[in-house]
C-alpha cells in the first residue's frame, strides 16, 4: 500500500510503495540503479560461417534478378507492346508465389530449345516447355527487345534452368 512521505525542510510530498523490487530490498527503489531482473546474465551469440548461408543468398538474387527481368518489360522509353498490366500483374504473382522468372535472347531460346521457336506463338513454345520439363514451367511469354520469359519453380532443375546466371 503506498504511502505518503513528506520533508518538513522544503515541503515537498514523496508516494512510495512498500512492495518487492528485483534489487531484494522493501521500499522505495530507484529505477536508473535496479536492473528488472535483479543480477545480470552473460549472454554469448552464436556465430555462423557465411558459407552456411549460401542457398539462401541464391533465393533471394533469384527473386531480385525475376522482378528486375518483369521490370525491364515495362521502362524504358516508347510505349509497351510486350507486355499488358494484366500480364505484368500475372508475372508479379508467379514471383510472389515462388517461381522464378528467366530470361533468354532469341538467340538463347532457340539454341537451348531449338529453332522452331524463332516464329511460333509463345503458347506453343510453353505446351512444349510443360510436356518436355514437367508442370514446374508456369508460363512462357515474348518479351520486349526479342526475349523471352520463362516462369518456372524451382524444383526445375534441367539445364538451361539449372546453369542460369543470376546477375
Amino acid at each position: 500500500m503506498p504511502t505518503t512521505r513528506s520533508n518538513w525542510r522544503t515541503g515537498t510530498t514523496r508516494r512510495t510503495s512498500n512492495t518487492w523490487n528485483p534489487s531484494g530490498r522493501f521500499g522505495y527503489s530507484n529505477s536508473s540503479t535496479s536492473s528488472s531482473y535483479g543480477a545480470r546474465s552473460n549472454w554469448t551469440p552464436t556465430t555462423y560461417s557465411p558459407n552456411k548461408y549460401n542457398t539462401y543468398r541464391t533465393e533471394i538474387t533469384a527473386k531480385i534478378q525475376s522482378y528486375r527481368a518483369i521490370n525491364q518489360q515495362f521502362t524504358g522509353s516508347g510505349m509497351v507492346t510486350a507486355f499488358s498490366p494484366s500480364t505484368c500483374n500475372k508475372w508479379i504473382n508467379y514471383v510472389n508465389d515462388g517461381c522464378n522468372v528467366y530470361t533468354f535472347t532469341n538467340q538463347q531460346f532457340s539454341r537451348y530449345f531449338g529453332t522452331q521457336w524463332s516464329n511460333n506463338a509463345p503458347t506453343s513454345a510453353f505446351r512444349y516447355l510443360r510436356n518436355k520439363y514437367g508442370t514446374g514451367i508456369k508460363a512462357v511469354t515474348r518479351g520486349k527487345g526479342n526475349c523471352w520469359l520463362v516462369a518456372a519453380t524451382p524444383k526445375v532443375t534441367a539445364r538451361p534452368f539449372s546453369g542460369y546466371s543470376w546477375k
